[in-house]
């Protein structure tokens, strides 16, 4: 799409949009930016890259602008310029707590919207059926599908079949363990051993039974932490399935390993993404995290630092999952003279080797851009903070494991999302399983009586 013009279309009208109660973003870039706005210029990777002239286009010119929270984009997209050295980047800063809602809000007064917006995984389906972005699979961008890893299109794809943005980072993972603990519990601290020895969810809450009656550690940080590690291996079906729930076959088992872990005194008190969580990961007090790459490279290793050997890396149970994730849209009522310019910066650090390579470099995440795996990109090397483990490697593996899935998005998850941290307090005191579960169905029908 070098030089080309975009034909303008007309706008689409917009739906209303209702205030929503924001919980906590999760996902790729979990950090938290300052409360003003603000913008920011891409600065150079500090490691030279060589380009190939052949790949520097000085034709398309001209300034863009992308909400942001952190530095994900300002560090992932650090080579962008040394292949499209005049289109400007301004990045502006939004809170990650806050960010959803001023898509929303801008939205619902017909304010103007950045010619990029990011968007998080809970919020994703919401945001991509609202018919407020431009489709990417159609003229005039033409998005390559065949050159995204297949884990990644249910994930940008709305009720109509549309895809509308592009995730950048590739969520999939396995479960982290800590080395000492399962020595200590479970006679091992081999990855391979520990993944014999964790076939099933089953061995997960028999093995809880030794680690609960310790009275001192935990099989996961909190039931939180559980749910989160459990919940996207069941990803056969959407939450929502042709205006009814369809949660029967992916949270109600869930919630009862959560209600066994609990009856054996394995869940820590440390909710997730509070700052007594924070400290659990240096704790030693905690076996199991579940670890997309994002999680090792934002979470793990920022909050336990020194250690070095301490942990482990296992498949889990089924083949794997994908959890987080951050996808990049064109809103319709962005400048149509910067929509080029939009999908080219989005294209180049998505779907193009260039742009996988920067990613990675940056934050040690594959993109979902497929061909990338083909070369030695992501052959990564032994992690002595793994005891010399190849993590990517693994990842790798699981990546491409047939049983490993994602979930499709659909426009209510944020509300499930919402009601299931209610639902996760009431499993903490040792309500039943099937109690719970039909105290998450009632109130997300209360919240969306539209669903049955």
């Amino acid at each position: 799409m070098h030089g080309g013009k975009f034909m303008r279309r007309k706008v689409v009208s917009l739906l209303l949009v209702t205030t929503i109660v924001m919980g906590t973003m999760v996902g790729c870039s979990p950090s938290k930016p300052k409360k003003e706005e603000k913008a920011v210029q891409t600065e150079g990777n500090t490691e030279a890259t060589e380009v190939d002239p052949s790949l520097v286009n000085t034709e398309l010119s001209g300034e863009i602008t992308q909400w942001v929270w952190g530095d994900y984009e300002i560090r992932g997209a650090a080579d962008f310029n040394k292949y499209y050295p005049n289109i400007k980047v301004n990045y502006v800063s939004i809170p990650s707590d806050e960010y959803e809602q001023k898509i929303l809000t801008t939205v619902a007064t017909g304010g103007e919207l950045p010619d990029v917006i990011n968007i998080e995984s809970a919020a994703r389906g919401q945001i991509s059926n609202m018919d407020i972005l431009e489709r990417l699979d159609a003229e005039p961008y033409n998005l390559k599908v065949d050159d995204m890893l297949p884990i990644g299109i249910p994930l940008v794809t709305n009720t109509k079949g549309e895809i509308v943005s592009v995730q950048v980072d590739n969520c999939v993972g396995g479960y982290a363990y800590d080395r000492n603990l399962a020595k200590k519990y479970f006679g091992t601290d081999d990855p391979e051993e520990m993944e014999k020895m964790f076939q099933t969810l089953d061995d997960y809450v028999e093995k809880s039974k030794i680690v609960g009656e310790s009275g001192e550690d935990y099989m996961f940080a909190s039931v939180d932490d559980a749910y989160s590690a459990v919940s996207p291996l069941f990803a056969d079906e959407a939450f929502v399935t042709d205006g009814k729930l369809t949660m029967d076959n992916s949270v109600l088992p869930t919630y009862e390993f959560i209600e066994k872990l609990v009856a054996n005194k394995a869940v820590g008190p440390y909710v997730e993404w509070t700052p007594a969580w924070y400290t659990s990961f240096a704790s030693n007090h905690v076996v199991f995290y579940q670890a997309p790459a994002w999680f090792i490279s934002f979470m793990m290793k920022p909050n336990d630092p020194d250690s070095v050997g301490k942990w482990g890396f296992i498949t889990p149970p089924g083949g794997g999952f994908s959890n987080g994730g951050t996808s990049y849209g064109i809103p319709k009522g962005a400048k149509e003279e910067n929509k080029e310019l939009a999908w080219t910066y989005i294209n180049w650090l998505t779907m193009s080797q260039e742009g996988a390579e920067s990613f990675y470099k940056a934050h040690a995440t594959p993109t979902l851009y497929a061909p990338a795996y083909d070369t030695d990109l992501y052959a990564g090397e032994p992690d002595p903070y793994f005891g010399g483990q190849n993590v990517t490697a693994k990842i790798m593996e699981i990546s491409q494991n047939v049983n490993t899935k994602a979930r499709p998005v659909t426009t209510y998850d944020l509300t499930i999302k919402d009601s299931n941290a209610q639902s996760m307090r009431y499993l903490e005191l040792g309500v039943s399983a099937a109690e719970a579960y039909a105290r998450l169905k009632a109130e997300v029908l209360d919240m969306a009586p539209d669903l049955s």
